[in-house]
This record gives structure tokens, C-alpha cells and sequence, in this order.
């Protein structure tokens, strides 16, 4: 069912700038002088998320079309962070109401923790845009819980790695990132392989477990029954599993695999319907691939529970990462990212170095 479209931000609504990244704003709405009871009702629990200048994203009507029809139904209801487009200007005035000032009001919330901001967001500010989006909020509801938030990224290895390849996609991705921006060496990141494996492998189980309870996530603090929940939900959920099956399902063949635009003639109906194909598909895998997972862990009279939820799936842009997603694999390969052998050598903690690595071991041991 197609969600509705809320006219506007219910009168009397205050906001605090809490997060940003790359594309978006997000701001928490302050309901405590709104007179109408039902608009606080609904937009408790919800946060305004703002597209910012200066970036190639989609506007929001059309991101939040493209979560309605093509990723919600990849999933079950309970799986992702819900979502509401939101009217932040009209043409015109609602009810007597300025809506530009919702914009001015958002930009004098943001300016006020400028300091505060990650030095290359600094400057930035809300499009000047008719639609932002609502949406759910997976921060703690009670004192108790625990909130973590992770990408899964690329739950599967990338169609264009060599089949020798001792690394997956993200771990070689992430070495050619250690060498190409000088970043000062520091624990390996989370292979994303193991966060699939963890119900048939204890070993992987074991490399992701650090990850997940490190990082101030408050899970070792607040004691063994949290640690055991996440475990228990690591080696029993299929969410991540779906999320790799929907991945693979869309990307077989990797972004190499798409035949360059040809000029007008050149090219058969037939080719023109198949590159078209291609590139949604690559587009919807490029989008699952750089979603976020959030576990909330609530404590309750009848135990620990886990609520796991994925967000920030939207459409990505092809037209302008097509050529950067190719180049990337071209890297990978050309430069030893893949086969491990770049240099300067980068040390990773990828399941298929550490599989390749207990190969070759096994085999001098004979």
C-alpha cells in the first residue's frame, strides 16, 4: 500500500539537527508545542531527513518512489526503517502558513552546530526543495537499550574479481583505500563474508563479534545478555541472508559487464532493452550494497530481543557512478587489490585471505 503524502510539518514543530552524511540532513522534531493531538501522535518516533546542496542524488519523491516500489517488496514489512515522504514548501501557503520558513528554520538549526560538523560538510545546507522524508527513528526508546548500526556492503564477492581473488570486494576495496589516502594503519575492518557465515562458522563468528561490541556500542557494558542476543541473532537471522541473495540476484555479472552507450543507430532495439536492464539491476545491487543495518536491543520483563532493520536504501545514481564503479573494479584488479599482492602491502583480516592463508598451510604441513 502506497504510503500518504503528509501536506506538512504539523504546526508549532521545532527541530535539532542530530546527524548528517554525504547527501542528507537529519533533524529530530521537537513536538512539545503542538496543539493538535493526532499530528504529535503520528510524527512521534520520526525524524526529517533533507537532501543538501551541491549533491547528485535524487530528490526525495523520487528516492522515496523508488523504496516503495522496488526495494519494499524485496523484503518483509518488519525489515527496513520506515519511511514517509514529507512536503516541506508549496507553491503557495498551507492553511496561512509560510512554508519557506520551514527551509530557513532547518538551515538556522544547522548553522547553529556548524563547529560541530565534519570539516569537509562544513558550509553545506538544505536544498531549497519541495519534499524531504520521515523517517523512522532506530535510536534508543528506553533508557536500557542499545543501538548499533553497521553497513553490511558487499555481502557476496563482486562477478568481477578474479576467481583466485584472496580478497573480496570490500576488504580489497578498503586496502586500496589505506594505501591511496595515507590513512594511518589501524585495526582491519569488519569482512563483510563473515557476517553470512556466522551460522555455519564459528571462526566467523568470532571476527565479527569485536567489531559489533567495540566502537562505544555499550554492549559489553551493559552486561552478558545483550552480548548473547546479538550472538543468538547473528547465528539465526535471515535478513542479511536475504540481503545477499537480493544482491547477488541483481549483479551476476559486475559492472565491467555493461556495454558502453552506443550513438543513435548503431545499436539494435534488443541491445538498447538489454544495457537498460542491465543498469537497473546493477543500479538496485549498488543500492542494497550501501544500505545500513541498525539492531536495537530492547530488555524486557520476558528477556533480550533484537529489532534489526535496514535503511538508507536509496536509488543510486548510475549515470553518475557508472564510470567510478567500473574504474573501481579495473583497480582492484590491475593493482594487486584482489590477489593481495599491492603494494605497499595492506593487512586485512578478509575470510578468503584467511581461508587462502590456512590452504597454503595445510598443503606445507604434508
Amino acid at each position: 500500500m502506497s504510503s500518504p503524502v503528509i501536506l506538512s510539518l504539523p504546526e508549532g514543530c521545532k527541530v535539532k539537527f542530530i546527524a548528517e552524511g554525504a547527501a542528507n540532513l537529519v533533524f529530530e522534531l521537537d513536538l512539545s508545542e503542538i496543539v493538535d493531538t493526532s499530528s504529535q501522535e503520528f510524527f512521534q518516533g520520526k525524524l526529517l531527513r533533507v537532501a543538501k546542496t551541491g549533491t547528485k542524488a535524487y530528490l526525495h519523491q523520487e528516492l522515496h518512489a523508488y523504496w516503495e516500489t522496488v526495494v519494499q517488496p524485496l523484503f518483509d514489512g518488519g525489515d527496513l526503517v520506515q519511511q514517509w515522504l514529507v512536503r516541506l514548501r508549496t507553491n503557495g501557503t498551507d492553511q496561512g502558513r509560510d512554508d519557506d520558513d520551514i527551509i530557513s528554520r532547518l538551515n538556522a538549526a544547522l548553522h547553529a552546530n556548524e563547529t560541530l560538523r565534519r570539516e569537509d560538510f562544513q558550509g553545506s545546507k538544505v536544498v531549497d526543495a519541495e519534499y524531504g522524508m520521515l523517517v523512522e527513528d532506530m535510536r534508543k526508546r528506553d533508557e536500557d537499550d542499545v543501538v548499533l548500526e553497521f553497513k553490511p556492503k558487499w555481502l557476496a564477492q563482486s562477478p568481477n574479481a578474479p576467481p583466485s581473488a584472496k580478497r573480496c570486494r570490500n576488504c580489497a576495496r578498503e586496502a586500496h583505500r589505506m594505501n591511496t589516502k595515507k590513512r594511518k594503519k589501524g585495526a582491519p575492518i569488519l569482512c563483510a563474508l563473515d557476517l553470512v557465515h556466522c551460522r555455519t562458522d564459528p571462526r566467523a563468528l568470532e571476527h565479527v563479534i569485536p567489531h559489533l561490541t567495540s566502537s562505544g556500542s555499550g554492549l559489553v557494558e551493559n552486561g552478558p545478555a545483550n552480548n548473547s542476543s546479538i550472538i543468538n541473532w547473528l547465528v539465526t537471522n535471515t535478513l542479511l541472508e536475504r540481503l545477499r541473495d537480493v544482491q547477488v540476484g541483481n549483479d551476476s555479472t559486475g559492472p565491467l559487464s555493461i556495454p558502453d552507450a552506443k550513438a543513435d543507430g548503431e545499436s539494435t532495439q534488443a541491445q538498447n532493452e538489454n544495457r537498460k536492464r542491465q543498469l537497473e539491476q546493477l543500479q538496485l545491487a549498488m543500492t542494497l550494497r550501501d544500505c545500513t543495518c541498525f539492531l536495537r536491543v530492547r530488555s524486557r520483563s520476558n528477556g533480550v530481543h533484537v529489532e534489526a532493520k535496514l535503511a538508507d536504501l536509496d536509488k543510486k545514481n548510475w549515470h553518475a557512478k557508472l564510470s567510478y564503479w567500473q574504474k573501481m573494479e579495473r583497480t582492484l584488479q590491475d593493482e594487486g587489490y584482489y590477489a593481495a599482492t599491492e603494494e605497499p602491502r595492506q593487512i586485512t583480516t578478509c575470510r578468503l585471505e584467511r581461508e587462502a592463508s590456512h590452504c597454503t598451510v595445510g598443503m606445507s604441513e604434508r
